[in-house]
């Protein structure tokens, strides 16, 4: 038991410290506390990086046409597009104004709906906008994580989460059958409810109730792997157990499951949340950092997007993570570490 114990210490201390002295500067940040020392130096080396220009440039440089023909809810769908872009600017937690995507931002904000929801496209045959659940939570996320918690905007899509929930604790895509009404009997989005628990886990324990009900749906259908398709996925378009990074668009692998669940204030579901830690340590020989199990070439440049190479950030995102669990949050006394896994 106690030897289990140090061997989490020990994984924490040695990838910490690996990736302060090694690792790229949106990794060491994402690890520094706020009164590191270095912390400034290492946010203006970061914001000044090569690749996180190229980012900014992209994005800065996108038109959001919610009236084009293209079908732009496919984008959600491909890792270069600008959901995962501006979701890799959110992880890192840096507001938009200091990112210098500020003009992107007002084109988000511009295709928000009057119920809360973010437009994707508007159908011109059927004279309809089109909007989901799991695309509004991504936004809603990314916005809080930006610098835009308390906005009028933001406000309004988390309100439209907080009352679209299910009878059974999730969320789903589809429309309800009319205006506040809820159908206890319709199964549930796994893909819809998962974004939509990291998007009101923000907001602390504003929504405790509503994600503690959420969170012990998502994890008995994710453990037993039962779980629905999303209306945008095949069968087998996902592994759950795969490391990736950016997520796969349904956010239904394990990295981002237990990134996800680390928010939650109180944690409802903790020798559940232990199971899908101790599957990652299992992949970790204790020398190298963790890896994607995924080629993506759309992230060339950066480690994660090469299959099998330790990634300083996957790495640092589970490490915030753990800290979340175990640390930071003490949802977890020292000593029940060891219940986990």
């Amino acid at each position: 038991m106690m030897r289990e114990n140090k061997f989490i210490e020990h994984f924490c201390a040695i990838n910490r410290n690996s990736i302060l002295e090694q690792g790229q500067p949106w990794s060491r940040f994402i690890l520094q506390p706020d009164d590191h020392p270095l912390r400034d130096r290492t946010k203006q080396a970061l914001l000044s990086h090569p690749n996180i220009l190229k980012i900014t440039e992209k994005l800065t440089q996108h038109v959001i046409d919610p009236e084009s023909p293209k079908p732009n809810p496919s984008n959600f769908r491909v890792y270069g597009s600008f959901y995962w872009l501006l979701r890799f600017l959110a992880d890192i937690g840096i507001t938009a104004e200091d990112f210098g995507i500020t003009s992107f931002i007002e084109q988000a904000k511009l295709s928000q709906l009057e119920d809360g929801q973010f437009m994707i496209r508007y159908h011109q045959n059927k004279q309809q906008a089109i909007a989901f659940v799991c695309i509004t939570a991504h936004l809603t996320y990314c916005l809080s994580r930006l610098g835009l918690k308390t906005s009028r905007t933001v406000t309004a899509a988390a309100n439209y989460l907080a009352t679209t929930q299910r009878f059974d604790g999730g969320w789903h895509c589809d429309q309800l059958k009319q205006n506040g009404e809820r159908d206890q009997f319709l199964p549930s989005c796994q893909s819809a409810t998962i974004h939509s628990i990291l998007a009101l886990s923000q907001f602390g324990k504003t929504y405790q109730k509503l994600l503690e009900t959420a969170v012990s749906l998502f994890l008995a259908s994710y453990e037993t792997k039962s779980i629905p398709s999303c209306i945008y996925n095949s069968e087998n378009q996902v592994n759950v157990n795969k490391l990736r990074y950016p997520p796969h668009y349904t956010g239904l692998d394990i990295l981002n499951v237990i990134y996800t669940l680390s928010f939650v204030p109180d944690q409802p579901e903790k020798s559940k949340i232990g199971n899908l830690i101790n599957h990652v340590l299992s992949q970790c020989d204790g020398s190298h950092w963790l890896g994607s199990a995924k080629k993506i070439p759309e992230w060339k440049n950066f480690d994660f997007g090469f299959k099998n190479k330790g990634s300083d950030w996957i790495s640092s995102l589970f490490l915030t993570s753990l800290e979340r669990y175990f640390f930071k949050m003490k949802l977890f006394p020292r000593s029940d570490v060891l219940s986990l896994v």
